[in-house]
């Protein structure tokens, strides 16, 4: 399996969905810096040095991630770019949170964090941590359907590849002079092949094109209260409003 740097060059969704992920954790960096203030300027007099500083800066950040995303499934940032972290083993719980955001305790381990996920192989969305904690990060926008199916295209291009031409099929047999078959001037089946063969499967079944080349979106929704649906990293799918999975 690639590994995001691999992709991310020749991939728009997975572009498109790291774009988002900066710009969330921008608006998350704004927040947890405003709250930050808060707690520095009372014991500004101490005269923190800049390694502690960002030190106390990380713990503030891990524990907004791991509340926010314990009780929401997203912080503040994530909400408004239309982002959802999922558990790939069962449902979000506080254990996941806390172990894909331990290395936000401190920058420089965060940035290894980034770039060992992003050099590896697995899911293109995951950092090391999230791999550790075996949860991912989704988009639960429109272009949710688009980014899922172009992660599981990864060994493949957008568009089918050229298959070889079938053979021509084979003729029936004349009918007998006198049978019902030359009665009524067809044979059981003609045109579709021999009678009671199974029509050929097809080798792309579940994506479709339209005439730029384009993949053609397959929106799901919840039966139960017709939220959408995104895959939840496990093959199954999760309601983005209920929570249901199918």
């Amino acid at each position: 399996m690639p590994s995001a740097f691999d992709l991310i060059g020749h991939n728009p969704a997975l572009l498109e969905h790291w774009v988002h992920r900066f710009l969330a954790a921008l608006i998350d960096g704004l927040v947890v810096a405003a709250i930050y203030l808060l707690f520095v300027l009372p014991v500004a007099f101490l005269g923190l040095a800049w390694y502690v500083a960002g030190f106390l800066y990380g713990v503030i950040w891990l524990g907004y991630s791991v509340l926010l995303e314990a009780l929401f499934g997203a912080t503040i940032g994530k909400k408004l770019l239309k982002l959802r972290v999922v558990a790939i083993d069962g449902n979000l719980d506080i254990l996941h949170t806390l172990v894909r955001n331990l290395s936000k305790i401190y920058w420089v381990l965060f940035g290894i964090d980034l770039i060992i996920g992003g050099v590896t192989q697995g899911d293109p969305r995951q950092r090391l941590f999230d791999r550790l904690a075996r949860t991912t990060v989704t988009r639960v926008d429109q272009a949710a359907y688009m980014e899922e199916q172009f992660r599981m295209m990864q060994h493949a291009g957008p568009h089918p590849m050229t298959m070889p031409q079938a053979p021509p099929p084979k003729t029936n047999p004349p009918p007998a002079p006198g049978s019902p078959q030359a009665a009524t001037g067809s044979w059981p089946g003609q045109g579709t092949g021999w009678p009671g063969a199974a029509p050929a499967p097809s080798t792309w079944p579940q994506h479709q094109w339209d005439e730029q080349g384009r993949l053609v979106k397959e929106m799901k929704f919840c039966t139960a209260c017709g939220g959408q649906l995104v895959a939840r990293g496990d093959g199954k799918l999760t309601c983005v409003r209920c929570g249901a999975v199918y």
